[in-house]
């Protein structure tokens, strides 16, 4: 593990510089991504997020220990899943389907405004081109990859849903299943693949439009 390497403040000091931009942009990331989730929930009438003190941007509050943990010293991280009641939403269904899309839409939103900064910002240092950089790339790759259709991620929740309940019935299974079909996914190498490509070809498509984007913004 990272952490247990480090064995003299020249180190430490090495591992900060080198892994800071990458943690605070994940936890931005996360945080925006997740008060998203419970933002949209309570436009339908779901006062879930906030009972649970989760409608805030404070990144504390939607951090999990465990996720934040391998922040510092994997390659991943997650945040505390946005308590949601499509129940209490006035439209159940579309409720669900628009705060399940509101994660991803809003890291793209994020790293549109974070390329459109850093073009208004020329002649920045290496430690903030390095910051926008990562929090640009990692938003992109957080936004593709909760759009797999498998729950717990955001685009199995987008398509239940708008599902028809027949398509729904059929789709419970998933519910128990379907994590399980993530990890095999993430960590079973002759499946591995699948993701590497679906979050390719995600982020093939979204970086073209946030560039197209920004040469619109951005004075000539």
């Amino acid at each position: 593990m990272g952490l247990l390497r480090l064995t003299s403040p020249g180190s430490i000091n090495q591992f900060l510089v080198r892994e800071l931009p990458r943690f605070v942009a994940l936890v931005l990331a996360i945080t925006v991504h997740e008060f998203s989730h419970g933002f949209v929930a309570t436009q339908f009438g779901d006062t879930t997020p906030r009972r649970f003190g989760r409608l805030t941007l404070n990144p504390l509050k939607h951090l999990d220990p465990l996720g934040t943990l391998m922040i510092l010293v994997g390659p991943i991280g997650w945040g505390k899943p946005m308590p949601i009641d499509p129940r209490e939403m006035r439209n159940g269904n579309l409720g669900w389907a628009l705060s399940s899309i509101a994660g991803p839409v809003s890291n793209v939103i994020a790293a549109l405004l974070a390329a459109t900064l850093y073009g208004l910002l020329p002649g920045l240092g290496p430690t903030p081109t390095a910051f926008f950089l990562v929090f640009i790339l990692i938003n992109v790759l957080l936004a593709v990859f909760n759009l797999i259709p498998l729950p717990p991620l955001d685009g199995f929740g987008f398509l239940y849903g708008l599902a028809p309940r027949p398509i729904k019935v059929a789709l419970v299974p998933l519910h128990s299943i379907g994590p399980l079909l993530l990890l095999a996914l993430l960590f079973l190498p002759p499946l591995r693949p699948i993701v590497d490509g679906f979050i390719n070809t995600g982020a093939e498509l979204i970086f073209p439009l946030l560039e197209g984007a920004c040469q619109c913004i951005l004075p000539v």
